[in-house]
């Protein structure tokens, strides 16, 4: 017997059907150590949650540890604010440096101070303080201090900085962040640095309504599996184990996982549980997915009872308007008819929705479930 190879809801090992965005990571990767450059646009890859956020920003971070970068990872929503937890993780990455690159840093990280009113300015004592530059908000040019004696150290071959839940962040260090990479694009500073970013479809909504010149951002979103990747989710992990899948059964795996890569490890890890954490030889078949697929719904039918149970009544109305109008995406004018209402009354249940991750926009004027099969929960809850 051998354990699952598989990890559903962990930070996934690969990430299969991803080479896009992983052909992008190492062109600006390459072009950060290679050349010693800054990455002037900040990177926020977006989707419902399930669809490996998270994991495709850790396997950003390994290939940039493998090039000798100093990685910082923080996920936004601290109470201290998200430059404090910056400067934070900064420091503590800065304690292995040599005494005097250590002793240098620390001297700009002290001459700041969090301003406990406003979690996530940065401010500067008193003595040290310099005057902001039209709007922009206190502390930007002492966060770049920062920034670039941190990329430009010998210890390492320059700085990324990945945030994750980007959405979460507080409103004045998005804007404290988006100025410092601002101030540092426009003066051509040769200073090898980046921020690669993770966040909810609403993560665009949230930084457009505190920072203004999102063009200075690259927003991307992460859609679902295709079929092929989710074979090569599935198979790959098991053949490292010595084990195979028989294509019927890989065939009824991919099917029932729907592109989602959250169901894509849930059915596989069931399945290899029916098989009976198969030896090196062994086989995965087509019985296995079937009794996986009733293991794997009792699953998300707890996913989906939790995500019910913390709906609003009004929000509970309009994903049964959702799910009575069937699968896929639907157009908001129809679910406002669904539900004898106006478009623009939607709005607040709607946005309260997409904070959750329960449901997304996948283009304008659409709505849909983030996970496949909660329309069919609703409908047969609602019966």
């Amino acid at each position: 017997m051998q354990p699952s190879p598989y990890t559903p809801g962990e930070i996934a090992s690969s990430v299969p059907g991803r080479d896009l965005q992983l052909g992008e990571f190492e062109e600006r990767l390459s072009y950060l150590v290679d050349l010693q450059r800054l990455i002037g646009r900040i990177r926020i890859d977006y989707a419902p949650r399930g669809l490996g956020k998270t994991s495709l920003l850790r396997q950003y971070q390994r290939r940039a540890q493998e090039r000798g970068v100093l990685t910082i990872w923080v996920t936004a929503g601290e109470e201290v604010g998200l430059v404090a937890q910056i400067g934070s993780a900064i420091r503590s990455a800065a304690q292995s440096w040599q005494a005097e690159a250590r002793s240098a840093l620390t001297g700009l990280l002290d001459g700041l101070t969090i301003s406990v009113g406003v979690p996530g300015i940065l401010k500067v004592d008193a003595s040290a303080r310099r005057q902001p530059l039209g709007d922009t908000p206190v502390g930007v040019r002492e966060f770049e201090d920062v920034i670039r004696a941190t990329a430009t150290s010998d210890e390492h071959r320059g700085l990324i900085i990945f945030i994750d839940e980007i959405q979460a962040a507080d409103p004045a260090g998005l804007r404290t962040l988006a100025y410092a990479w601002q101030h540092l694009q426009s003066e051509g500073a040769d200073v090898p640095a980046a921020v690669f970013a993770a966040g909810l479809p609403d993560a665009a909504d949230k930084i457009s309504s505190v920072v203004t010149f999102t063009e200075r951002l690259a927003f991307r979103p992460l859609g679902l599996l295709t079929a092929d990747a989710e074979a090569i989710a599935i198979s790959a992990p098991s053949r490292a184990l010595g084990v195979r899948w028989n294509d019927d059964a890989l065939d009824d795996a991919v099917e029932v996982a729907r592109g989602y890569p959250y169901s894509v490890q849930l059915i596989a890890d069931a399945s290899w549980s029916a098989a009976g954490r198969p030896d090196p030889g062994g086989v995965v078949n087509r019985e296995h997915v079937q009794h996986g697929r009733v293991a794997m719904q009792a699953d998300l039918h707890a996913l989906f009872r939790a995500r019910w149970a913390n709906a609003t009544p009004q929000e509970r109305q309009l994903m049964t308007a959702m799910a009575q109008l069937g699968e896929g995406k639907i157009k908001r004018s129809a679910v406002a008819e669904q539900m004898g209402v106006t478009a623009v009354s939607l709005s607040v249940p709607r946005g309260r929705l997409i904070d959750k991750g329960f449901i997304q926009s996948p283009e304008r004027g659409y709505l849909a479930f983030t996970v496949p099969g909660f329309s069919a929960f609703i409908r047969e809850i609602e019966e």
